[in-house]
């Protein structure tokens, strides 16, 4: 799966489901480093913008949904929110109970730089 397949796919209603402004950054994002390091910068470390979405949105989102955001967490580097999330445990929530059409994108998510 490559990145324009990832923003048009599951991971779009991940970001809608975090706030516009982060459908946003997708939207402007052209590769899964830039994604990256455009969530980190706009997360703003002593406000923790990303953290508090992504913690906002599993408290409501679909478990197919929650193990996706998990690891979209884990690629941007903010694995320890996924961590603290799932009890210690979000690697083997993301892949244990994925449903077939997240598992390519957390796959991709595993793999991406």
């Amino acid at each position: 799966m490559n990145f324009t397949e990832f923003k048009s796919g599951p991971a779009r209603s991940i970001f809608a489901g975090l706030g516009t402004d982060w459908v946003a950054i997708l939207d402007e994002a052209h590769s899964f480093e830039e994604l990256r390091r455009e969530i980190v910068f706009h997360n703003d470390r002593d406000i923790g913008r990303f953290v508090a979405a992504v913690r906002r949105y599993a408290r409501k989102c679909s478990s197919g949904e929650y193990r996706l955001l998990l690891a979209i967490c884990a690629f941007a580097d903010f694995g320890h929110v996924a961590d603290e999330l799932a009890g210690g445990r979000a690697w083997q929530d993301i892949t244990r109970g994925c449903e077939l059409r997240f598992r390519a994108i957390a796959a991709c998510v595993e793999a991406a730089p």
